[in-house]
């Protein structure tokens, strides 16, 4: 496999605030490309370290997905329910400005949404992505209102919002498919109760699977008849609701969702949540995570020696990266559904291309997807979405 997947980033650049001392760092992995992306997060104990795993993990993203962008990641270590997070964030923005400028562009990530981003970096900064602008080609007046269908809504859900939730749910009917089970027939499991598991629960929804199982960080509540859906993606809390009014609804231990019998889990909270421990006892058909990182490497080799396919979370988790290329990628405006059109058909497409590489080769997801990141080629003179020039 190429080096680079386990090299050094190319770019750390490291801060320090001046009022309250928190450490912050933005990671650009490879800059052979236009522009660098990756999301900025705001966690209690994140670390240089773990924004370089990210970053690298966001390459991969790119590769898979074929695009002609390169991985970053961008965070501080700092409280996100502390009251000063937006001026804690606006002052990190402001020190990496030149960067968002110029060659990275950004997204949300842990603990912070697209609208407090822009918030937090103000007037000064028109766009976290704005430096995709330079890199299509594109007046800055042209990219904001292509940006703008960002917010264009879909059931009540700014594309924003959905686009890399979606696009897990498409990985999840993609696997399915590849199990043939019809969707209807499916039974999900969805770990997660952040913006990620919602827009992965809204597609899921749509497409009429049957979720047995849904976890936060408090507590598992599980039917294996199906939960509605409804009260749960109008909520705007952060939580499950302590109960359900739902016939067949029962209420357990967070860690419940991995002993449930179903057909595809879905890890959509932090990383390394599904340990060595718990792939070894998990009742699944299928696992897709959503989450960065959140099958290790070694958990990963337990399941397949298991017989269990995991698709491998950089190809599940590009959603937001297919979404880019939909969004910017074609001569004419999409609309918001269209973008999501765009994300659902080419992960079906990459999804069975990595299915067919494994059966082929005789290899773990994991490992046929690395193949074919190793085998995508570099084009560092042309724009990142669309036609090459």
């Amino acid at each position: 496999m190429d080096q680079w997947y386990n090299s050094e980033p190319e770019i750390v650049v490291e801060y320090s605030d001046p009022l309250e001392g928190f450490k912050g760092w933005l990671v650009i992995d490879r800059t052979v490309h236009r522009i660098s992306a990756g999301g900025m997060r705001v966690q209690v104990g994140l670390t240089r370290e773990h924004l370089c795993e990210m970053a690298r993990n966001m390459t991969l993203k790119m590769r898979i997905a074929g695009l002609r962008v390169d991985g970053a990641k961008s965070g501080i270590d700092y409280d996100p329910a502390s009251p000063g997070k937006t001026a804690a964030v606006a002052r990190f923005l402001r020190a990496i400005s030149p960067y968002i400028r110029h060659g990275y562009s950004m997204g949300p990530d842990l603990n912070i949404d697209m609208n407090e981003l822009q918030a937090a970096a103000g007037q000064a900064i028109p766009s976290v992505k704005m430096a995709i602008a330079a890199a299509q080609g594109w007046e800055m007046d042209y990219f904001l209102k292509r940006s703008a269908i960002l917010a264009e809504t879909i059931d009540g859900f700014s594309l924003g919002r959905l686009r890399a939730g979606y696009g897990v749910a498409a990985a999840v009917l993609a696997m399915l498919d590849s199990l043939r089970i019809k969707p209807s027939d499916g039974a999900i499991a969805v770990q997660g109760f952040g913006n990620l598991a919602k827009a992965a629960l809204f597609g899921l929804d749509r497409a009429g699977c049957r979720i047995v199982a849904l976890a936060d960080a408090e507590k598992c509540l599980i039917n294996e008849q199906g939960i509605d859906l409804k009260e749960i993606l109008a909520s705007d809390l952060s939580l499950l609701p302590e109960q359900l009014n739902q016939e067949g609804v029962r209420r357990a231990e967070s860690q419940s969702i991995f002993d449930c019998k179903c057909d595809i889990l879905v890890p959509a909270a932090l990383e390394n949540t599904v340990t060595p421990e718990i792939a070894e006892k998990l009742q699944v058909k299928g696992v897709v995570p959503g989450a960065n990182l959140a099958v290790p490497v070694e958990s990963d080799a337990i399941l397949y020696r298991r017989g269990i396919p995991v698709l491998p979370d950089f190809l599940a988790g590009c959603g937001g990266s297919l979404s880019m290329e939909g969004l910017h990628g074609s001569d004419l405006h999409p609309t918001a559904r269209e973008v999501l059109d765009h994300v659902k058909s080419r992960m079906g497409e990459l999804v069975r291309q990595v299915i067919d590489k494994g059966f082929a080769d005789g290899s773990s997801l994991r490992e046929a997807a690395l193949r074919i990141c190793a085998g995508r080629k570099d084009h560092p003179d042309s724009r990142p979405y669309g036609r090459p020039e």
